[in-house]
């Protein structure tokens, strides 16, 4: 049991970061302005850490005197994104615009 909520969770710091933009975009239905942004991070995210892998294996393969601390690298990425979506989310005032009913007037 302990494993698998180990898995879960390295899963989550790794690719939790990808969530917040198709949440917004296809989930809540906006487009444009803020929700923009979560889609730089979005693919800046999946160019960040599919690059970081690859170098991890790269440092594997040519066994390289730190490639024990380059696989810091992408759970660094992943946090970065998951902290950046969230400045996002709440600094642009997004999360305002997701909670709001149709019939609600400011």
């Amino acid at each position: 049991m302990r494993e698998a909520f180990e898995i879960f969770s390295i899963i989550l710091l790794l690719f939790g970061g990808l969530a917040f933009w198709p949440l917004v975009r296809f989930g809540a239905g906006l487009a444009g302005g803020a929700s923009d942004w979560l889609k730089w991070q979005f693919y800046a995210h999946i160019l960040l850490l599919a690059g970081s892998l690859v170098l991890v294996q790269y440092y594997y393969a040519i066994e390289h005197p730190d490639r024990l601390r380059m696989q810091i690298l992408p759970y660094a990425i992943g946090a970065v994104s998951w902290a950046s979506a969230i400045i996002i989310l709440f600094g642009s005032g997004l999360w305002r615009r997701i909670g709001k009913d149709p019939g609600d007037t400011d």
